[in-house]
């Protein structure tokens, strides 16, 4: 029995996996549970998973930073999420923004420049409304010591063009907004239970939300008219996460790749049926019905495997490098798994 230890974020679709629901006769799981940015800050300066979550965009700079043992790691066809989290922008009622087209120009803040809802923000932008990421001025929520850029040195050499302003440990997106000192943002909202992280990461400065006249989500749907106008100009659904593994334990163990998309392929199939195929398991948003949600992307709306996502991760892999965070074109080939290749 091989023993693994596994980075994970909650998911409802891993839960059947973390509960000890699905098992293997061939690995054992010793699950950890964390929030996105913690364990990806974990990744980066502990390295310290056999088998983990990590953010997409980010393991594409990884690559051609890795040296020595550090980061050496190959991603395997398995996607956790969709990246979503951007949906939730909230933007200043009096700075005139109706929609993503009124944001060239504007102070917008982001989590983290380098992390995939970033980019898959940025790549909306430029395929909806031919917004580039220079004719805006990007804001950076964490602290560059929490920054996952900062530790990609994105701080040090950002691409060329792009206005950064990284925020002081005494500023928050939400208390900047309520004040008009940025003029939208996301991923300052209270999300995570905060018994699954140790770090505040994504802080929050305490402002009201809910009934603020100063401050308003810019999606009333929760985004799914965007995200169905990209699909139908692109025929992509952004993915956010990727299961990477280390080198070393993928080389010593040929089988293992195909054994981790197994589980992670029953613990999702149970996942639906158990949540009866609605959210947040299933459906990408409560305003959308099953059979309209399956009308567009059919009944597996998060696949595994490469040939359902070579266009999505084409398209994510070109915005990379077309931007600076990555100075080569990635290629499926090397990034994934070469016993996957074929999934």
């Amino acid at each position: 029995m091989l023993n693994l230890k596994i980075g994970l974020t909650k998911n409802p679709r891993f839960e059947p996996l973390a509960d000890g629901s699905v098992k293997s006769s061939k690995v054992d799981l010793d699950i950890t549970v964390t929030t996105p940015p913690e364990l990806f800050y974990r990744n980066l300066k502990n390295d310290e998973f056999d088998v983990f979550e990590m953010s997409l965009s980010e393991y594409l700079i990884t690559r051609e930073l890795a040296q020595g043992e550090r980061w050496q790691w190959r991603a395997l066809p398995i996607f956790p999420a969709k990246a979503f989290v951007w949906l939730g922008l909230y933007v200043n009622a009096g700075a005139g923004i109706g929609g993503l087209a009124d944001l060239r120009g504007r102070r917008v803040g982001v989590p983290d420049y380098v992390m995939t809802a970033a980019l898959w923000f940025r790549a909306f932008l430029r395929e909806l409304y031919a917004i580039e990421a220079p004719e805006v001025s990007w804001f950076i929520g964490r602290t560059k010591d929490l920054s996952h850029g900062g530790m990609l040195n994105v701080d040090a050499k950002p691409p060329r063009g792009v206005s950064l302003t990284w925020l002081e440990s005494a500023q928050t997106f939400d208390v900047m907004l309520d004040r008009g000192e940025i003029d939208a943002a996301y991923g300052f909202a209270p999300r995570h239970d905060p018994k699954l992280f140790t770090l505040n990461i994504d802080r929050y400065g305490g402002t009201p939300l809910e009934s603020n006249p100063r401050l308003k989500k810019l999606f009333a749907d929760g985004g799914a008219a965007v995200v169905k106008s990209f699909f139908q100009k692109t025929g992509v659904v952004p993915a956010n996460h990727v299961i990477v593994a280390q080198r070393r334990v993928l080389e010593a163990n040929p089988w293992l790749g195909a054994e981790l998309l197994s589980l992670f392929t029953q613990s999702k199939r149970i996942a639906y049926e158990k949540n009866n195929y609605r959210a947040p398991a299933y459906l990408y948003f409560d305003s959308m019905g099953r059979a309209e949600q399956e009308a567009m992307v059919g009944n597996d709306p998060f696949p595994f495997g490469i040939a359902r996502n070579r266009a999505m991760l084409e398209m994510l892999f070109r915005n990379s490098n077309a931007e600076g965070l990555t100075q080569r074109l990635a290629n499926i080939d090397e990034v994934f798994e070469p016993s996957l290749l074929d999934s």
